[in-house]
């Protein structure tokens, strides 16, 4: 005999009641996470609140935000603690400034990716910082560095913001992986309207939910994972300049012999094909461009060769793991000051050219 009476709410309706528990769930997991969240995952969480989706270089900052960056290492302590602080045009400031800096006639344009930002150190003592503080009065720099960014990204930037702060140099810091860099970038650019909005209502989705950024704690978490933690000579993190520490009294140690063979850069790169147009951009405003070729890697030594055979300032350099964030390689505090005084010995220098 059947029985005649109706089901339980789930009998009745299975798909509305299971959706229903599913947001449920989805919601609990969500402050869950909110409340304890692991390191990994605060830091995936900060990252989206300043960085923000471009149709142009795949990844750019976003204006007026502010967000401490920690990572930790196995043992608890930590691989870098810094904060990323944003203007209202979206490049990075000193904490506390309201903007990026002063009014000036002409500013220094520091362009590329997460060297020139001074990723893993506070603001002020990021290369661009630091050489504002050397150049003085009447030459404002501008940090336009963005991790992530490639030649497409760092010179799309620089120009972007021309009118509003001329520049009299830009300062580009190539690195080794800009080459890829600038691949995904110019394969994001081809995306149709369709997909930007998508990735874009994603990069949303991410910063509004902790639960969206576990795949990307995930990922993080095993970046940065280390050993035990790297100290310093003098027993303290090697992120900040301590009493005692001396900078190099000639910066230009720095600078690394040009080899004898230079392999060919690709002709079709379009990290080349963006330095070119960008060194045409400000030749129509009277500015200079000097490139600061970091490493001799391949990729290096192929931009190097570029410059020469364009014209173009280069200088090839390096810095040495004393000068850089242990298990990280990012220049420390220490780096990007030594960094700073060779940048300001050349921009001190008549322009020489393709190359030193």
């Amino acid at each position: 005999m059947t029985d005649p009476s109706p089901g339980g709410r789930f009998e009745r309706h299975p798909r509305l009641t299971g959706a229903g528990l599913l947001a449920g769930a989805l919601v609990a997991l969500e402050l869950a996470l909110r409340l304890f969240a692991p390191v990994p995952l605060r830091f995936a969480h900060a990252m989206r609140g300043v960085h923000g989706y471009s149709r142009v270089a795949r990844v750019d900052l976003r204006p007026s935000q502010s967000a401490r960056l920690r990572i930790e290492r196995r043992g608890g302590e930590p691989l870098f603690d810094f904060r990323i602080t944003t203007g209202s045009d979206a490049f990075r400031i000193v904490e506390g400034e309201e903007e990026a800096a002063p009014l000036a006639a002409r500013y220094v344009h520091a362009i590329g990716d997460s060297y020139t930002m001074g990723w893993g150190v506070d603001a002020p003592l990021s290369y661009p910082a630091q050489l504002a503080r050397r150049l003085g009065p009447g030459l404002a720099v501008l940090n336009l560095g963005v991790d992530g960014f490639g030649a497409i990204g760092a010179t799309a930037k620089s120009r972007a913001l021309a009118d509003r702060y001329p520049p009299a140099v830009a300062v580009y810091l190539f690195c080794p992986n800009d080459l890829d860099d600038d691949v995904q970038a110019a394969a994001v650019a081809r995306r149709g309207k369709a997909a930007h909005a998508a990735y874009e209502a994603f990069d949303a989705l991410r910063r509004a939910s902790y639960l969206a950024g576990v795949p990307f704690a995930l990922r993080y978490r095993l970046q940065f994972r280390a050993g035990p933690a790297a100290i310093g000579a003098n027993g303290t993190n090697a992120g900040t300049i301590q009493t005692g520490e001396v900078e190099w009294e000639d910066p230009t140690r720095l600078l690394l012999p040009e080899p004898a063979a230079l392999p060919a850069p690709q002709p079709d790169a379009r990290t080349f094909a963006s330095l070119r147009e960008y060194r045409d951009f400000l030749q129509t405003r009277g500015a200079r461009l000097v490139v600061l070729v970091l490493s001799n890697q391949r990729e290096s030594l192929m931009a190097y060769r570029f410059c020469k055979e364009q014209g173009i300032e280069a200088h090839l350099f390096d810095v040495p793991p004393g000068m850089r964030i242990p298990d990280e390689g990012h220049f420390n505090a220490l780096g990007n000051a030594t960094v700073a005084a060779l940048v300001e010995q050349l921009l001190r220098k008549a322009p020489n050219g393709a190359g030193s």
